[in-house]
C-alpha cells in the first residue's frame, strides 16, 4: 500500500464521530478492555465492535484475547504517516497562500 493509500485508509477510519471518540478513549490509557469501550459508548455492542473491526482494519487499533473479552490497543506509528501527509498539506497551503502557518 503506497503512502497515499495507507493516509487514506486511516481517513476514512477516522470519518465517524463514534470512532474518533474511541481513538480517544484507547489514547487516554496503555490497554482497555472491550467492556470498558463498551460502556463508554452509548451505541450497541455489535455497532461498537463494528467501529472496532474498521479500526482494526486500518491498523490503528489492535487487540488480543484476554479471557473472555478482548483487549484494545491503538497500534505504535498508526498515525505517523497520516500526520506527516496532514503537516505537509498544511504547511504547502500556508506557503501558497502566504499565510505563514
Amino acid at each position: 500500500m503506497d503512502d497515499d493509500s495507507r493516509v487514506a485508509t486511516v481517513a476514512r477510519a477516522l470519518a465517524h464521530p463514534s470512532r474518533v471518540r474511541i481513538v480517544k478513549l484507547l489514547a487516554a490509557q496503555t490497554e482497555c478492555r472491550g467492556a470498558d469501550v463498551f460502556g463508554e459508548l452509548p451505541l450497541a455492542q455489535s455497532t461498537i465492535s463494528e467501529h472496532l473491526r474498521v479500526l482494526k482494519d486500518a491498523g490503528i487499533v489492535t487487540s488480543r484475547p484476554d479471557g473472555p473479552g478482548m483487549v484494545y490497543c491503538l497500534a505504535p506509528g498508526a498515525f505517523d504517516d497520516f500526520i506527516d501527509a496532514v503537516t505537509g498539506i498544511a504547511n504547502t497551503h500556508c506557503l501558497v497562500e502566504g499565510k505563514g502557518c
